[in-house]
């Protein structure tokens, strides 16, 4: 933000949308992502640190995580920890280092981080995104990706209240790195029986994205060793096409992926 010339701090989300309608203008959330960029591009921010979207939530059968909500809020989250083997605020901890877990928001690192381990957990628990623009719809957390939120702010994120039983797996270089790849398989298990499986990846497409053959081998079965070889074998015909860079080759991330399934889908029966 080498040229930057003006800050707006809105305490409406409708007077936050008029100033994101001028030119060169965009959100200041966390900024840990915005400031790092250092583009040329914008002359104006929008801090939206004012209108009120910092919370953790129970209603209506979903836990409901506004969008300012730090990622060291999910971390330190008692509701959060208790939902689904805690794997969101497990993935909110490895999302950042500490000095950046307390200025790094939730929408803020789905946006700049969409195939990142934050991401693929609420993927893997069914989140819905809320967003307000010409009108307020909520849709599910894949269709964000693929559709995006053009003129349009993300104010908050629901996660029903299903409380499956989930595990989350990654590799990175070091703890405190981000993930390279990341894994979550959740499901509802009954005498080892598996039911609505979810298996979200992150590291291996621009986008966080579930397993489909995966799932589709274990929904209903009695998780066993043959089950889950079966499952994990599918992922090799899958369309994995990840990018390689100087964390890990294409071919690596590709793997890990696989790997990593195999590890959290055992998880869950253990």
């Amino acid at each position: 933000m080498l040229n930057l010339n003006e800050i707006h701090k809105p305490t409406t989300v409708q007077d936050a949308l008029k100033f994101l309608q001028q030119p060169d203008t965009v959100a200041l959330a966390g900024g840990t992502n915005l400031i790092a960029e250092q583009r040329r591009d914008v002359r104006a921010v929008v801090d939206l640190s004012g209108l009120g979207l910092a919370y953790i939530r129970e209603s209506s059968g979903a836990i409901v995580l506004g969008a300012m909500t730090t990622l060291s809020a999910l971390n330190d989250s008692p509701i959060l920890r208790a939902l689904a083997n805690g794997v969101i605020a497990q993935a909110a901890h490895r999302s950042a280092a500490s000095i950046l877990r307390n200025q790094a928001t939730l929408a803020g690192t789905i946006i700049a981080e969409p195939d990142g381990i934050l991401a693929v957990a609420l993927l893997a628990l069914d989140a819905q995104v809320t967003l307000v623009g010409s009108e307020t719809r909520q849709i599910a957390i894949e269709n964000f990706w693929r559709e995006g939120a053009a003129k349009s702010l993300v104010t908050e994120i629901a996660v029903p209240i299903k409380n499956p039983r989930a595990a989350l797996h990654t590799v990175a270089r070091t703890p405190s790195d981000q993930p390279i790849v990341g894994v979550i398989a959740s499901a509802q298990i009954e005498n080892q029986v598996a039911r609505d499986v979810r298996i979200a990846l992150g590291g291996v497409s621009e986008t966080a994205l579930r397993a489909s053959a995966a799932e589709k081998i274990l929904e209903g079965q009695t998780l066993n060793d043959a089950v889950i070889e079966n499952a994990v074998g599918a992922m090799h015909a899958s369309p994995l096409h990840p990018r390689g860079d100087y964390r890990g080759s294409a071919e690596y991330r590709r793997e890990m992926a696989i790997v990593l399934t195999r590890r959290a889908v055992r998880e869950l029966i253990t």
